[in-house]
């Protein structure tokens, strides 16, 4: 009995051992605010239907377009703004906690590029810090990978251009992508790294494209 007694004592320490090590981190929580806009006249467009992926809330905008989630776990998500008429849109955010990402979606009327269509979205982006000897605090990169699709079923782009919208905790940076050849039907993949100095990147968006 003495034997078996001391073997329950050790697997109930064993156990408890094994229990007290696991930890459970707690959820963390942000915001997240925008407003869509004719990306012809900037005015904004209401009863868009806005959706999230990893999946929140699906909602539909204001008379102004704008939109709001809040209570949204911490992370990043892609924003889509999806209404009858236009085109579809979608960009990228970064909710951090206690915080409100902010979310600018310029959706392209159906038709607008003639029968030549070319889309593009935001895939995916990190932010990276950099240590620099020579300043008191690291610099801040943003690595960005998109895609772009010719939508069409028989009209082949001879070039092209992408524009970005990148928008961080101080100032709002640009960038320009561009490419040649893009077959009917075809879909490229492309990324960049763009320096933001010493910010905190909110969100990174496709604010126009050109095809010619």
């Amino acid at each position: 009995m003495k034997i078996k007694h001391s073997l329950f004592i050790i697997l109930c320490f064993v156990i408890l051992s094994g229990c007290s090590k696991e930890t459970i981190t707690p959820e963390t929580f942000g915001n997240i605010d925008g407003q869509v806009l004719n990306s012809e006249t900037e005015e904004g467009v209401g009863g868009v239907n806005i959706t999230t992926s990893p999946a929140t809330n699906s909602i539909l905008t204001n008379k102004d377009g704008s939109f709001g989630l809040n209570e949204v776990t911490t992370g990043n998500y892609n924003v889509t703004a999806s209404k009858s008429g236009y085109e579809s849109a979608t960009v990228s955010v970064n909710v951090r906690e206690d915080k409100t990402a902010t979310a600018q979606i310029f959706l392209d009327p159906e038709g607008k590029n003639g029968e030549q269509s070319l889309t593009a979205e935001v895939t995916a982006w990190n932010q990276r810090t950099v240590d620099v000897d020579t300043t008191d605090s690291d610099s801040t990169f943003v690595d960005v990978e998109y895609q772009v699709m010719n939508n069409s079923e028989d009209i082949d782009i001879d070039e092209y251009e992408v524009y970005f919208d990148i928008y961080t905790s101080g100032e709002t940076f640009s960038r320009e992508e561009g490419d040649t050849a893009l077959a009917a039907g075809e879909r490229n993949i492309g990324e960049f790294s763009k320096y933001a100095h010493q910010t905190t990147i909110d969100s990174v968006v496709v604010s126009g494209t050109y095809a010619e």
